[in-house]
């Protein structure tokens, strides 16, 4: 099922990363080619109905990691939602709308205040990489700040809000024994983004190695990928759809599960494209396409 915005609204920054840049697929809006600033806003709301409602608070966090200004994008992005409202018809869409406006006010509310974490004596003036009027900038210290952080969007939001605390402050003490405060944080944020990446990796071999044969699907690709799409936005049973879940969990099980006609590996992300709502090109046309409606 489509959801059309309605109206768009300006952002600032849009969020939005190449292919090689991704750091999550299931929050990043990848642009593939030059998205518009309407264009974005679509991606957006498709985004919002792809992921859980578990998932929100995560993904409006992982979206501020790309923006310098995190309010206005918030704003933005609850306004966007907000103007759209009428695509939040269905009961199980109200509730997310609303988890939507409530998780926007509670990081919005957070964003006004530092992260509170416990603060231990000041280090050592050899652990100490910079000193201004306000404070003091310690890698040693904001290391194990981190380590103490459990959501790995916090940790990099964390770091990012340090990174930009000391790039705009007035420093007036520089230990030279020790690297640059900000070039440290960036060096985390990096580890932390491709220890994930490997995980997930990982994760996914693993997954590729388990014990079943893959199935290979004799037609085209775009025809399998189009099946699922049916089945989990045109199509219903009593009111829901015949196949729940979201987008990347489905193109993942479709990639793990099948092989093409060649008995090649299918792309995890030319499936999830092929599943996007606004990316109706790459679905076959009515005449290729395998109408599954006939067949229930």
């Amino acid at each position: 099922m489509a959801y059309l915005i309605k109206e768009a609204v300006q952002f600032k920054e849009l969020t939005k990363v190449a292919l090689h840049n991704v750091k999550s697929e299931e929050f990043d809006i990848i642009e593939v080619q030059p998205l518009t600033n309407d264009g974005y806003c679509q991606a957006l709301i498709d985004k919002v109905f792809e992921i859980s409602h578990s998932e929100i608070a995560d993904f409006i966090k992982h979206h501020l990691i790309y923006v310098k200004d995190k309010l206005h994008w918030i704003n933005k992005f609850e306004k966007l939602v907000s103007v759209n409202e009428s695509l939040f018809k269905k009961e199980r869409n109200r509730t997310k709308l609303m988890k939507i406006i409530t998780t926007a006010e509670f990081v919005r509310s957070s964003l006004t205040k530092p992260i509170e974490i416990k603060d231990d004596d000041r280090p050592a003036p050899r652990f100490i990489n910079a000193e201004s009027e306000e404070r003091y900038f310690s890698f040693t210290k904001t290391s194990k700040d981190v380590d103490l952080i459990e959501d790995y969007c916090e940790k990099i939001l964390f770091l990012t809000n340090e990174k930009y605390e000391y790039e705009q402050a007035n420093i007036h003490f520089i230990n030279p024994k020790l690297n640059d405060y900000a070039y440290q944080c960036e060096k985390k944020i990096s580890q932390l983004q491709n220890t994930r990446l490997i995980k997930e990796e990982l994760k996914d071999s693993q997954i590729e190695k388990s014990s079943f044969n893959k199935l290979q699907f004799n037609g085209n690709v775009n025809q399998l990928v189009d099946i699922f799409y049916q089945l989990n936005r045109e199509l219903f049973n009593n009111g829901k759809n015949y196949l729940d879940g979201n987008v990347n969990d489905i193109a993942k099980m479709i990639a793990y599960s099948f092989v093409d006609k060649d008995g090649n590996k299918l792309s995890i992300e030319t499936v999830k494209t092929i599943l996007t709502p606004s990316r109706e090109e790459k679905r076959p046309n009515n005449a290729k396409r395998i109408d599954v409606d006939k067949l229930l």
